[in-house]
């Protein structure tokens, strides 16, 4: 199998070195590697050359361009991909070990079509500032917020079925995707708990700056697929994460 895996990025030369080494450094080497840069102008794109100079080029993608947004960006990284399954790794976050993308791939063997883990958040300074573990029995619309997206791997016909991200949100167009991908009903989904990335905190969606859009797009993503139940929806993801977080810090 060949497997694709996509970074975007956009003036972060202080992290995105660390992101590229965890994707060469993993021992299954049927990778074909994608990063799309946002045309970065702060050195971000030299150290991206330099880093990928010990990789094969025909496997190897660097694309530098202007995006409407991250998931124009991804949308893109995906129609020119050629692995049947496609993951993504953020700027800045790096796999959990070396042994990751061997690990996950194995269960694409079976029926299984898309498979997702857990995941760290660190600090800059690489202390561990929360955990998502959140275990997920049955995929559907009320659980598929419990999906660490940067562990989600996807069959890419699955992506051809479905369509790519809906890049009229420029913050939230995941939680979108996940919940059309949770209703799609030839999914073979696996939950495996297991420690897949380890992420920076302070990411897009994360960020207090941007914290009013993302409730904005949150609400009409919600108000699109649950009607009038949305806010019942929305309350019940914020208390369900607020008590998961509150849980591993006092039992940390």
């Amino acid at each position: 199998m060949l497997v694709t895996i996509i970074t975007v990025v956009k003036n972060d030369k202080l992290n995105i070195g660390q992101t590229i080494d965890s994707v060469l450094n993993q021992n299954f080497k049927n990778i074909e590697y994608i990063i799309i840069d946002g045309n970065s102008n702060d050195g971000t794109y030299e150290v991206i050359k330099k880093r990928v100079k010990k990789i094969k080029k025909k496997k190897f993608k660097i694309i530098r361009q202007k995006d409407r947004n991250m998931y124009e960006a991804l949308n893109n990284a995906i129609k020119i991909s050629n692995g049947q399954i496609i993951g993504l790794l953020h700027s800045g976050d790096i796999y959990f070990n070396k042994k990751i993308v061997s690990f996950i791939i194995k269960y694409f063997k079976s029926e299984i079509n898309a498979v997702s883990g857990n995941a760290l958040f660190l600090s800059k300074r690489g202390n561990i500032k929360r955990v998502w573990n959140y275990k997920i029995g049955v995929l559907n619309k009320y659980s598929c917020f419990k999906i660490a997206h940067t562990t989600l791997f996807l069959e890419k016909k699955i992506i051809n079925k479905i369509g790519k991200y809906n890049t009229n949100y420029k913050i939230c167009s995941d939680t979108e995707f996940l919940l059309r991908l949770s209703n799609y009903k030839k999914l073979k989904f696996k939950y495996i708990d297991a420690y897949f990335v380890k992420m920076l905190e302070g990411g897009l969606s994360s960020s207090y700056k941007t914290l009013f859009k993302k409730f904005v797009e949150d609400i009409k993503i919600y108000f699109k697929y649950f009607i009038y139940f949305f806010i019942f929806y929305y309350f019940y993801k914020i208390i369900y994460k607020f008590a998961k977080l509150l849980i591993w810090k006092l039992f940390k």
